[in-house]
């Protein structure tokens, strides 16, 4: 009674523990997604303990409790209870007991489960095994083709044999701890086998598996962008240079008209119109249509935080973060009117929305909140703060109000007069600027509360400013309705020249890039954008021609065209109209030159060559006069001063304003027109003609030509430019680019990257710039020259801002004072800095807003990794270059992961990027700017793209896909390895103890044959001690070594057929009981011919007695014919023989045995073998004193009684005994033979 009281209470501390251990292992599992469930470890240790039923009450009990906590599906306790009678009738059949007998039942266990859980997944579990690694496998098989009903009982089994293998490994391991404490089933008590006390041993072992279990349940910022924000140059920028653009609803702005313009943090520009809200980049205009409640725009306001606010003419206000409308305010809601006009937020936080009706504030603290409503203010249509909580107004009625946390301070109206207030903004200074419906504006100083006027200016040529915008150098903006001004910060006032953009300007906006944009709500929009090139023309409003060449000449940059001569001043920004334009006005002038006393020089198409002095004066050149025609094309001026020139009929030298001489065209010299003229520094003349090759020209006189046969590349010569670095000259044909070198040897450049060429112009003496039909190359002489195959070059072309085709043929100028160079073009003159050309635009934001997923659009955070879900087949990418600029940058996009290589478009190139099949992982999509060669990165920015992937498109779950089924083949193949080696055991441990059997029966036989004298007692087994010990001395092996032995142990066998009375006689034979005696060995043979247990076991028996010269018998065989165990058997034989007692003497005296194994040598023993024997005497392996187990003084008194014994024997016969014979044949005969 008293032990079941102590069993209650620890059979419950068992089941609870055991609960607790299913929870633990399900929770380790689950937490650390292991291809295992763990959660029948506890219900197995039940079954261990308590038996196969109290564990599927575990199990059953586990399942339900979770069914009723967690909602878990409580059908699994069928598997549960499963688990606990097959493991507790393993236990009970001790298969638990061995390592073997464990993964046996593991074996059968994983199987088992995976059946009985089969239809319950495949029927109420949806085809899920509930483990995401045989979900995994499942759908791995689905792929590949496997239908669900057998994947589903595959993936069963992948995790079925690995849990169970554990649990099973587990508590086999615990089953040993437990019985390191003493612990045995209650079962096995009852058979006696029990040791301590269930009770103490159960509770110290739940102690640790306690701290096992809860071991087990215990398992269980902001990245700034990468762009810089363009700085505004502090220095001299003439706003007249920029390239100006308009958009309307001719190219890209449907309505043709925009009333405000605000750019966001991402660098999206923002235009309102009439017709609604546009979104630009710089490549695209985009309606924003699926903004419900913005159809029209009077306003734009960006605030701190990046929010856009929207001032609609008829829906109130609009509020929109990350591209999408988050919160509308109309009149519904408390907002004065629905038309929004203005809109600002001061410095201290109050959002001031001027409406057509009031003035309303605003504030986000805390939410979207109405501060106060100021009716006075009405109309307000433009607003302006500073840094220090003031805001101005104006209305439409022209009175300027000041405000302060959300009240009016003080208004003012202009005095009876034709002007009004138009606009307002505070300068660096923190002075109001307040300007008219004229051209006037008023400085006002309002740190006092009211309008203390400081001063008034008035700008010529404006009409009603609209808009005034402060730059970040100090320089501000003035826009009217009738076109923009720009006032520097040193005070310079200059008219900006917008051509037609000149009407109703009314904002204007700096991009992050520079640019400068206007907005008209007449015309449209304009930008003005910084560029490598100037368009002279366009500047100064001229007209669009073919020019052919600039020279500056008296302050003036004159340009020649087909239609005659423009002028403009120094800075190329105002035509000028002279004499000299009048002159040639309807003349196509094709060259112009300066010489070195300011005279200039210009060659007409059809009027012959014009000079003009410093003071006007002209003098013409043509037919007339004995010069080269009336058609000049190109002029130059030698270093003595002489000018060469080229006409239609020749090339005349003019010096002192008259021809001196002329080189008319023939046939076998220059017969086509002369295109080009240079000097080299020898004296000689280079003239390029137009068809015949280079003529060098010497003294006046045309020397030699150069043609293809010298190496130029063709006989057209366009231009040659001396190379002052080595005296050599830069060839250009009208194929490509030649270089002669000083001894007039010509080769062809033909690495440089483009053929159809113009003009070379040298920046020093190693920048090359190439003119070219396709833009003008830069690249380097030496590279150029180094002959290697690629070379690095920048090309200036329409990406680059030159927006015109350069004129074959054409001549340019250069303005050493400030590196100006003039090219001559199709629409007029570009010029560009040489000093500062490269260093384009190096600020670009970049962006990928949105992709598409199978077709649909979402939005992409950048802040955070982008989940492709695995199913989608195609992802669209759709990146932005918001680039503002006139160039057309390089644009490269990659996907780390997917592509190797960069993909490297020009930016007007870059659409959607769309991937198709995308293995699941994870990617970096990569976009950058690349410089013009298209090898260094100028900014990039990169998004982290996941492709959600399932556990088995992992590369490591084929290593589980195949580690689970080769450990399972493993695992079977070692259980039938270790079955069959158990059977084998069997088998063997059989035939061991029937060899055994058969050996305990060959010595039962020996013993009998020695039992019939005791006095020969043990005689086969010394021998067969001889034997064996000679045999290993010979070099047998063990196995023969053993062979011979137990031979050796039946050699006398045959002695069981003598009559005991021959055997035992102890005196001498007869002939005829000899004979019988001899027959022992043929009685052997024949005994032992079935005995096939041993080889060679006759040999020893039947001709142990065989002597070496032939003597012996039953067949008196000799020598080798002798089998070699007989040979060896018969030196032990006879060695025993002699040493041990016999029923007719005592034992012999060693001495006198050693001497008659010696005689024997040779005669009746092999030689070999008594040597053998004599060497293991001699060296103490065979001592006779071990083997008949006496002491020292015991052997001595044994030979002296020997010695005793022979003498009395000696004199009772007629000689000695062993007088002559063999050593065996006196032993048969006077033994009886007992040997």
């Amino acid at each position: 009674m008293k032990n079941k009281k102590i069993f209650i209470p620890v059979f419950c501390l068992q089941i609870v523990f055991c609960l607790f251990l299913d929870w633990g292992g399900d929770l380790l599992a689950t937490r650390l997604n292991w291809p295992v469930w763990l959660d029948s470890l506890g219900t197995a240790l039940a079954a261990y303990l308590l038996g196969p039923w109290p564990g599927a009450v575990v199990g059953a009990t586990y399942n339900i409790g979770t069914f009723i906590l967690y909602g878990n599906p409580w059908y699994y306790a069928f598997v549960s209870i499963l688990i606990a009678v097959i493991t507790g009738y393993a236990v009970r059949r001790k298969h638990m007991e061995t390592l073997l007998g464990t993964l046996t039942t593991g074996a059968i266990l994983s199987f088992a489960t995976a059946v009985c859980a089969y239809p319950i997944n495949l029927i109420l579990n949806g085809g899920s095994t509930g483990n995401a690694w045989g979900d995994a496998v499942i759908g791995f098989l689905g792929e590949a083709g496997i239908s669900t009903w057998s994947g589903l009982f595959i993936g069963e089994l992948y995790v079925e044999m690995l849990d169970k293998l554990l649990v099973l490994v587990i508590l086999y391991i615990i089953s040993l701890i437990l019985k390191r404490f003493g612990f045995v089933r209650p079962e096995e008590k009852e058979k006696g086998k029990e040791k301590k006390d269930i009770s103490t041993a159960a509770t110290r072992a739940l102690i640790l598996l306690l701290a096992a279990g809860l071991c087990l349940s215990g398992a269980g910022g902001f990245v700034p962008q990468a762009q810089a924000e363009a700085a505004e140059n502090a220095g001299d920028i003439n706003y007249n240079d920029y390239v100006q653009t308009i958009y309307s609803s001719t190219n890209g702005l449907p309505c043709g008209e925009a009333n405000d313009i605000n750019i966001t943090r991402d660098g999206i520009i923002w235009i309102g119109t009439y017709a609604g809200l546009y979104r630009y980049n710089g490549r695209e205009f985009r309606w924003m249509d699926g903004f419900d409640s913005v159809r029209n725009v009077n306003c734009l306001y960006v605030d701190e935080e990046g929010r856009l606010w929207i001032g609609t003419n008829d829906n109130g206000l609009s509020i929109v973060i990350n591209e999408q409308v988050v919160n509308v305010i109309d009149q519904s809601q408390g907002l004065p009117a629905n038309s929004v006009k203005s809109i600002i937020r001061s410095s201290d936080g109050y959002y001031y929305i001027g409406t057509t009706g009031s003035m309303q504030i605003l504030t986000l603290n805390c939410g979207l909140k109405k501060l106060n409503t100021l009716s006075e203010v009405a109309y307000a249509e433009q607003l302006t703060a500073d840094d220090c909580g003031n805001v101005a107004a104006v209305t439409n009625e022209g009175t300027l109000f000041l405000l302060q946390q959300g009240r009016i301070v003080s208004s003012r109206q202009l005095p009876e007069r034709q002007t009004v207030f138009k606009s307002c903004a505070f300068d660096p200074d923190g002075y109001l600027l307040a300007a008219t419906s004229g051209n006037e504006i008023f400085r006002f100083d309002i740190s006092k509360g009211w309008f203390d006027l400081r001063g008034t200016t008035e700008y010529p040529g404006l009409v009603s400013i609209k808009n005034m915008h402060y730059m970040d150098n100090g320089g501000m903006f003035i826009c009217a309705d009738n076109g923009i001004a720009y006032l520097s910060a040193g005070g310079e006032y200059e008219r900006i020249n917008t051509n037609n953009f000149n009407n109703s300007i009314d904002n204007m906006l700096v991009d992050y890039q520079g640019n400068l944009w206007f907005t008209s709500s007449r015309l449209g929009l304009l930008r003005l954008a910084a560029s490598d090139f100037r368009d002279i023309y366009s500047t100064a409003g001229m007209e669009k021609r073919v020019v052919n060449t600039v020279a500056q000449w008296n302050g003036v940059y004159y340009i020649g065209t087909d239609k005659g001569m423009d002028a403009v001043d120094q800075r190329g920004m105002n035509r000028v109209q002279d004499k000299i334009t009048e002159r040639f006005s309807g003349v196509r002038i094709r060259c112009m030159t300066v010489d070195d006393q300011s005279h200039l020089w210009v060659c007409t198409y059809g009027d012959g060559l014009a000079e003009f002095d410093p003071d006007g004066t002209e003098y013409v050149y043509n037919r007339d006069n004995g010069a080269f025609g009336n058609r000049a094309r190109v002029v130059a001026q030698l270093r003595d001063g002489t000018i060469l020139a080229a006409g239609d009929t020749g090339l005349s030298y003019i010096r002192d304003h008259r021809i001196e001489h002329t080189i008319v065209y023939a046939e076998d010299r220059i017969s086509s027109m002369v295109l080009t003229i240079t000097e080299l520094p020898d004296g000689k003349i280079l003239a390029g003609t137009d068809g015949n090759g280079l003529a060098v020209i010497e003294n006046g006189d045309v020397v030699r030509m150069l043609t293809r046969v010298d190496g130029l590349s063709s006989e057209v010569i366009l231009r040659t430019v001396p190379d002052t670095k080595t005296g050599g000259v830069f060839v250009v044909t009208s194929n490509g680019l030649c270089y002669m070198n000083t001894d007039e040897t010509i080769r062809k450049l033909d690495n440089f990257p483009y053929f159809n060429n113009y003009d070379i112009w040298i920046k020093g003496t190693d920048s090359l710039f190439v003119l070219s039909s396709a833009g003008i190359y830069t690249v380097d002489r030496n590279e150029l020259l180094s002959g290697k195959d690629e070379i690095s070059y920048d090309l200036l072309d329409s990406r680059r801002g030159l927006n015109s085709s350069l004129t074959a043929n054409s001549w340019t100028w250069f303005n050493a004072e400030n590196g100006d160079l003039y090219l001559p073009c199709d629409t007029g003159v570009f010029v560009i800095n040489t000093n500062s050309f490269a260093s384009g635009a190096k600020v670009y934001r970049m962006s990928v807003p949105t992709i598409k997923m199978d077709g649909t659009v979402h939005r992409v955070d950048r802040s955070v990794t982008q989940k492709i879900p695995r199913g989608v087949s195609r992802l669209e990418i759709l990146p932005e270059v918001i680039n503002y600029t006139i160039q057309d940058p390089n644009v490269g996009y990659m996907l780390d992961g997917f592509d190797t290589n960069w993909t490297i478009v020009p930016q007007n190139s870059l659409g959607s990027i769309s991937y198709t099949n995308l293995p699941a992982g994870d990617y970096v999509f990569r976009l950058a700017v690349f410089d013009n060669n298209q090898e260094n990165i100028i900014v990039e920015r990169t998004y982290n793209i996941t492709k959600e992937k399932e556990m088995y498109d992992n590369n490591w779950f084929i290593f589980y896909m195949l580690s689970v089924p080769m450990f399972t083949v493993g695992w079977v193949t070692w259980l039938l390895v270790k079955r069959h080696e158990r059977k084998m055991q069997e088998q063997l441990e059989l035939a061991n103890r029937q060899i055994e059997m058969g050996k305990q029966t060959v010595i039962a036989i020996a013993r009998t044959v020695d039992a019939k004298d005791q006095r020969t007692s043990d005689h086969s087994k010394r021998v067969a001690i001889y034997s064996k010990k000679i045999a290993r001395e010979y070099g047998l092996d063990e196995k023969q070594c053993r062979d011979i032995e137990w031979s050796a142990h039946m050699h006398d066998i045959g002695k069981i057929g003598i009559p005991d009375a021959i055997l035992n006689k102890p005196g001498r034979l007869t002939d005829e009981e000899y004979a019988v005696m001899k027959s022992h060995t043929t009685r052997g043979a024949e005994i032992l011919k079935d005995f096939t247990l041993l080889d060679n076991v006759i040999d020893g028996a039947q001709y142990h007695h065989e002597r070496y010269d032939g003597r012996g018998y039953p067949k008196g065989l000799k020598g080798e014919e002798i089998p070699l165990f007989a040979r060896i058997i018969g030196v032990a034989d006879a060695f025993d023989a002699m040493t041990a007692n016999r029923i007719y003497r005592q034992q012999m005296d060693f001495s006198y045995v050693l001497g008659e194994m010696e005689r024997g040598r040779g005669t009746q023993f092999d030689p070999q073998f008594v040597d053998i024997l004599l060497k293991l005497i001699k060296d103490g392996t065979i001592d006779l004193n071990e083997i008949y187990h006496v002491s020292r003084e015991a052997s001595e008194q044994a030979e002296k009684e020997a010695a005793a014994a022979r003498e009395n024997e000696a004199n009772k016969q007629d000689g000695s005994p062993f007088s002559s014979g063999s050593i065996s044949e006196r032993k048969d005969q006077e033994e009886g033979g007992k040997a």
